[in-house]
């Protein structure tokens, strides 16, 4: 499986691509990753490739992916391309204002962001900062995407072997949370129809 993950540094997407790579690797699966970030500790923008099985790069050809998470509502725009046609999409509608905006040299339509979205792949839209609030931190908002992601069954992974890659990748006081915050993910998806999900 080919799945491209993308935000804002600082909100986890590296940790995400580690836990999905860790869980593929529990089932007996190759699994590989790699990152391009672009300042990534000041607010640029991070995108992660995890892929599964026998491939040979860790990085995947554009419209090639079968399934986008993303940690902000732009940065999901940007990878739509990444994904293959009918790919599903699952995007955090968190909106960090890029400095252009705050400078008044552009202006953000988040409706028609969404629009973009839906129109170029299967997309869920769920509030996953919101969630991840009321588990405990809204730093757990990456294991909420990996929840809603295996709810959805887009994920081709056990809860199990997520479950043991979340132990293996977050330390020990933050593992309760962050089951916490996969579970709400996961119920997140009940009841969600015809692909999309407004948090």
């Amino acid at each position: 499986m080919n799945i491209i993950i993308s935000g804002v540094g600082g909100q986890g997407t590296i940790l995400a691509s580690k836990i999905l790579a860790a869980g593929a690797v529990l089932e007996g699966r190759n699994a590989r990753t790699g990152e391009t970030i672009g300042m990534s500790q000041r607010g640029g923008c991070v995108v992660s490739h995890v892929r599964t099985g026998n491939v040979h790069s860790a990085y995947i050809p554009a419209g090639k992916a079968e399934l986008l998470l993303s940690f902000e509502i732009f940065e999901g725009a940007r990878c739509i391309p990444q994904l293959k046609k009918g790919g599903q999409a699952i995007i955090n509608t968190t909106v960090i204002t890029p400095v252009s905006t705050t400078l008044g040299k552009n202006s953000l339509d988040v409706e028609k962001v969404k629009d973009y979205i839906s129109q170029n792949s299967h997309a869920v839209f769920v509030d996953a900062d919101s969630i991840a609030k009321k588990c405990g931190s809204v730093k757990a908002s990456n294991t909420v995407l990996i929840g809603v992601a295996y709810g959805l069954g887009v994920l081709d992974l056990s809860r199990e072997s997520l479950i043991q890659a979340i132990r293996d990748n977050v330390k020990p006081k933050f593992f309760d949370l962050n089951v916490k915050a996969f579970n709400a993910g996961v119920a997140a998806c009940e009841g969600v129809e015809n692909h999309e999900k407004h948090g």
